[in-house]
């Protein structure tokens, strides 16, 4: 899933219901493509802890506190507390449950429980968005434009981005873009510029079509967009209405809105109040999707329509997104995120229908106690307690019939001479 070697892999998964608490000390997160990247100089940034705690994850995932071990930690925010307190009631809900659910039903917690402990020792001074869209929809020009260089290919040609590409606007981010899997001839620096400096920070990855008619292609986009902090999904006044993005992509990613950018391009092809009228309509769609929007101060997704071609509305997205990254609380939105949607299909399992406070259902609790039974080897149990008890019982008074078969006997048994 990532490009950590497998033993590192091993020791940061949850095993018997818990999850690993610490990773193998001195073990770093720089992987096998950490050579080839062009901020090499400046290691992972973050580098790893001797705290082996959530405190550590925690301070690592909200940007508190990631000083290498060299001093003391500064206290959690209020945010780092809570997704703190999260995290180890998510962890002991699923060592609770490994008895009575199968493994697949846990499988999404596991793995939000998973890719936070990955967090850890990695950079935190440092927000990974991926530009994601649809064929033709522009958005390797707009990764050019930002960058201020060429370095995605574009063209005519589709698909056109075969790999994920990489720009970092700052050093020690090789240790999150080997968890990406990016190697090192696809990680790039942007042009050196005064509105480069603002930038600093963010992590900007360059996605394939989500649609894609390569199958390799897409698995690439699934699994990136499991990984990075925040997305700025990229349409076109053509394909903005497309079922693909809407049905597989935003409206199971609803829960997300706080980390997501949704960017209308190609506006110097819509002339007049067109394009007006069409991020009306796209704001809709996104409102049909369940998506909040971030308007009026509100948090939520944040919508803007721009032309990556002509520059025009490309220096606000880069001021939203200069902004974005100096907060450094997008990864622990994002697990947030996860933690909520991961909670909300466990919910049902633990609540039965009709009860306001939580409680096990009475399907559940049944399933639970056959369960339990068999583990402790009750059943098998019960068994021969109820044919011992026959045989004693048995044995005490008997049946009619037996009382009566026993004086018979004794009746015509001969008598011995004293």
């Amino acid at each position: 899933m990532t490009a950590l070697t497998d033993r590192d892999r091993t020791e940061d998964r949850w095993d018997d219901g818990f999850i690993a608490r610490s990773r193998r000390p001195g073990a770093g997160s720089s992987g096998p493509g950490a050579g080839g990247e062009a901020d090499t100089p400046g290691g992972d940034g973050g580098g790893d802890t001797d705290e082996g705690s959530d405190d550590a994850l925690v301070r690592a995932v909200s940007g508190a506190g990631n000083d290498g071990g060299k001093a003391p930690s500064p206290p959690l925010s209020p945010e780092g507390q809570a997704l703190r307190t999260r995290l180890e009631a998510l962890r002991q809900l699923v060592g609770l449950s490994r008895t009575r659910l199968d493994g697949k039903t846990l499988a999404e917690a596991g793995r939000v429980l998973d890719e936070a402990a990955a967090r850890r020792g990695l950079s935190a001074q440092h927000t990974v968005v991926a530009i994601a869209g649809a064929t033709g929809s522009g958005k390797s020009t707009l990764f050019n434009s930002l960058a201020g260089v060429q370095i995605s290919e574009t063209g005519l040609r589709r698909p056109t981005t075969a790999a994920p590409i990489a720009c970092s606007w700052s050093d020690g981010a090789a240790g999150l873009l080997d968890r990406l899997e990016i190697p090192g001839r696809l990680r790039r620096r942007p042009r050196e510029t005064s509105e480069a400096e603002a930038l600093r920070g963010l992590v900007l990855v360059d996605l394939p079509d989500l649609d894609s008619a390569v199958g390799a292609h897409r698995e690439h986009v699934d699994r990136v967009l499991a990984l990075v902090d925040a997305v700025v999904w990229v349409v076109d006044p053509e394909k903005y209405a497309d079922a693909v993005l809407h049905e597989r992509y935003l409206r199971p990613l609803a829960g997300h809105a706080e980390v997501t950018f949704v960017v209308l391009n190609q506006m110097d092809r819509l002339p007049g109040e067109s394009a007006d009228l069409v991020l009306d309509d796209l704001r809709r769609l996104l409102d049909e999707d369940g998506i909040a929007l971030g308007e009026h101060d509100e948090p939520g997704a944040t919508v803007l329509g721009l032309s990556a071609l002509t520059g025009e509305g490309v220096g606000e997205l880069r001021d939203l997104l200069a902004q974005f990254t100096q907060e450094k609380g997008a990864a622990t939105r994002r697990i947030c995120a996860d933690l909520d949607r991961a909670a909300g299909r466990l919910r049902p399992l633990y609540v039965a229908d009709g009860h306001p406070s939580p409680e096990i259902g009475e399907a559940a609790r049944a399933e639970f106690e056959d369960r339990l039974a068999e583990a402790v080897g009750a059943y098998a149990a019960g068994l021969a307690a109820e044919r011992a008890w026959r045989r004693n019982a048995g044995k005490a008074c008997g049946t009619p019939w037996l009382r009566l078969w026993r004086w018979y006997e004794s009746r015509r048994a001969p008598r011995t001479l004293a």
